[in-house]
């Protein structure tokens, strides 16, 4: 949802007034977006690309939620959002999913042990679903990233601690 809204035209203006910035992408962007990008990956890698390319500003194209941990992991440098909308938007930059807010392992744990909040999609939606999972694996395997979950929770978590929400 969110990263389908990133817009290049915008992009490319930003760039144009910050053009020592690096550009970080998550891989769902638009492919426009993406070409645009010095490096490409999943929350997790577009963390370490701010931690280990040689910048001091970044333009940050991923949930909004991403540039709080940026800042505060590494406070001397800085992250600008990505543009989400054209001039004349409503919102020019909201790289927020409010769903995403709502994730964390303990929820899923919860559910997962629980039962709750079930949920029933229709098997069109969910066949379409698959595409964005499919990409998003497919991105990690040709970077030869791990992905797949061990099936314990506790380990599962630990890849995650360095990361906050979505």
């Amino acid at each position: 949802m969110v990263h389908e809204e990133f817009k290049a035209l915008e992009l490319e203006l930003l760039k144009k007034e910050h053009p020592r910035a690096k550009v970080l992408v998550h891989p769902e962007s638009p492919a426009e977006v993406i070409r645009l990008a010095d490096a490409v990956g999943s929350t997790t890698q577009i963390l370490k690309a701010a931690q280990s390319l040689d910048a001091d500003e970044f333009i940050v194209a991923t949930d909004n939620g991403m540039l709080h941990k940026m800042k505060s992991l590494m406070p001397n440098k800085r992250f600008i959002e990505a543009p989400t909308a054209g001039a004349g938007a409503a919102c020019k930059s909201c790289a927020h999913c409010p769903w995403m807010a709502m994730n964390g392992l303990r929820n899923l744990a919860h559910a997962l042990e629980s039962g709750a909040n079930e949920i029933h999609v229709d098997p069109e939606i969910g066949r379409l679903a698959y595409r964005p999972i499919d990409r998003m694996l497919a991105f990690a395997a040709r970077r030869s990233v791990n992905v797949r979950p061990s099936g314990d929770l506790a380990k599962d978590g630990a890849l995650f601690k360095d990361v906050g929400p979505a």
